[in-house]
């Protein structure tokens, strides 16, 4: 009896997944193009975002040495922005995550916050919903590896730091203007990159 109602319960927790998964995934799918088009200017791009993509290894652009995804954006097949993630473990409680768009000539669209520990009420002014602080990133472009304006003013540039807590913005800033500069340098390359994206997938 106990095998027989084990093979039952496994049974039913198969038939749930199986129920359940599409509709996760689809809901996954959504979740990502809300995030796409948040960091994007909805004026300059007339294609699915999740449509268009390639997956690249490069640890300067994403701040991880595994293949990451970047999205491609484009008006009339043209390209606009490609949209990337890239992460640092300099923040107060340890990693941020984060999502980017840059258009061709390297000028950011859009920077979101979209996981981290940071400390609630202090650090956790890199979330739009908390303050508009990562708004400051909009039409900045990275002139180098060194570009003394991509600091937080603490350290000399011109991005704000929070009061009593300057460790979460300046790792924000620091992680981001090697990444935003070396995927402006890879910007051609990534939309000559065969689409990887499978769009059955995508619209399921």
């Amino acid at each position: 009896m106990l095998t027989a109602f084990a093979a039952v319960c496994t049974f039913l927790v198969a038939l749930t997944h199986l129920i359940t998964a599409p509709v996760i995934e689809e809901q996954k799918q959504q979740d990502i193009l809300r995030k796409l088009t948040q960091v994007l200017n909805k004026d300059k791009f007339d294609n699915n975002p999740l449509n268009n993509c390639v997956m690249i290894t490069n640890s300067d652009i994403s701040g991880v040495n595994k293949p990451t995804k970047i999205y491609r954006a484009t008006l009339n097949d043209e390209p606009y922005a490609m949209i990337f993630q890239t992460q640092t473990k300099q923040g107060y409680n340890g990693r941020i995550e984060l999502m980017v768009a840059i258009d061709k000539s390297g000028s950011v669209q859009g920077v979101r916050t979209i996981a981290h520990q940071e400390t609630p009420g202090l650090g956790d002014k890199i979330e739009l919903e908390k303050s508009d602080w990562v708004l400051e990133f909009n039409n900045k472009v990275v002139r180098s590896l060194k570009d003394s304006k991509w600091f937080v003013k603490k350290d000399g540039g011109q991005f704000d730091q929070f009061t009593g807590a300057t460790i979460t913005p300046r790792a924000i800033v620091n992680q981001l203007r090697p990444s935003v500069y070396n995927a402006t340098q890879a910007f051609e390359e990534v939309f000559a990159l065969e689409n990887q994206c499978n769009i059955t997938e995508a619209e399921s």
